[in-house]
């Protein structure tokens, strides 16, 4: 229950500083990809599983479209339903996009699905220990979960330097990062 109670007042404050970052700097998303780590970068055909902002959440169109056009293969996540794994189903930039659930831009039904090897996840609040926490319903670190039980998956935060708070509260369910890269660095995390 103490973890519930932090982890909603880390969501109230890190919600926060993400729309005053957004505010001050829309088109952070632009510098991801000098910070991203050379050790993550995608190799050709490397299926790179992304995903489309809401509300004030960091752009990670540029840093996708930059691994697109190295000829990574990109996805992105689609909700299937409720306590279940996201399903990633394969994108590319242009393709017409509808809304899925949360209201959130995904790929068709009819769009091939992905088993992603890089993941770019978006959060609310991260620690440099590789922490994060989402909005609280699980769908990542469920997805990541059952990713790593068919193979490895690298997982990428991508956030404002805001965002980044001392420690995030956790349970044994939550899944940590390998990296969270910002508009201005970048923090080796769990690996």
């Amino acid at each position: 229950m103490l973890n519930r109670w932090r982890k909603a007042r880390v969501r109230k404050t890190a919600t926060a500083a993400r729309k005053a970052a957004w505010q001050a700097d829309p088109n952070a998303g632009r510098r991801l990809a000098s910070h991203f780590p050379d050790s993550a970068w995608p190799s050709v055909g490397t299926v790179v599983g992304g995903y489309r902002p809401i509300r004030d959440e960091i752009d990670p169109t540029p840093l996708m479209e930059t691994f697109f056009c190295e000829q990574a293969r990109l996805c992105l996540p689609c909700v299937v339903a409720p306590d279940t794994p996201l399903v990633f189903r394969a994108y590319e930039p242009g393709d017409l996009l509808v809304r899925g659930t949360f209201n959130v831009e995904e790929p068709s039904g009819q769009s091939p699905e992905c088993r992603p090897l890089l993941i770019l996840a978006p959060l609310l609040a991260f620690d440099e220990a590789g922490r994060r926490i989402g909005y609280g319903a699980g769908f990542y670190d469920r997805t990541i979960e059952a990713l790593r039980r068919h193979h490895p998956v690298t997982v990428i935060g991508l956030a404002y330097e805001a965002q980044r708070v001392k420690t995030v509260p956790v349970d044994r369910h939550d899944v940590a990062l390998d990296w969270i890269v910002t508009e201005e660095r970048a923090y080796r995390g769990a690996i």
